[in-house]
């Protein structure tokens, strides 16, 4: 599916796009989701996963899941060769909207991963918390909070 001109479209994640969400989960962790995993999240009434298209390509996703006004970021990636091209942002922008109500938005990011820890506090997300070891039992991960 395409936009007009070839414009990037931002849609609902179906299972028929897992192919493509496992080459790029696969390419941006070092432990990705099992693709049981991604199929589970699609049933949930809880969650809310979008895929960008540019030129009939999946370039990158997004997971959420809404508990009451809350949001928790599950998930957030971007193929290698559409980084640094503002889709990441775009893609949290648009799970924002999906989940009007919010009031705060939280997530995990790695201690070591600077360009997205500079991308959400970009986006006004401050540094909460840690969680000791939590990435394969090695690396912190830095809890993000969003007051909207």
């Amino acid at each position: 599916m395409m936009g007009e001109g070839g414009a990037p479209v931002l849609r609902p994640m179906q299972r028929s796009d897992l192919d493509a969400v496992m080459e790029i989960e696969r390419v941006s962790f070092e432990t990705p989701w099992s693709r049981w995993s991604y199929a589970a999240e699609l049933k949930s009434p809880f969650s809310t996963y979008l895929v960008l298209e540019l030129e009939g390509r999946l370039a990158g996703y997004i997971g959420a899941k809404r508990i009451a006004d809350e949001l928790h970021i599950m998930t957030v990636a971007v193929r290698p060769d559409c980084r640094r091209q503002g889709w990441a942002r775009r893609l949290l922008r648009a799970v924002l909207e999906a989940n009007p109500g919010v009031v705060r938005v939280h997530l995990e990011v790695r201690r070591g991963n600077y360009p997205a820890r500079r991308l959400y506090e970009s986006l006004g997300f401050e540094p909460v918390g840690v969680r000791p070891r939590y990435y394969e039992g090695r690396e912190d991960a830095i809890l993000m909070s969003l007051n909207l």
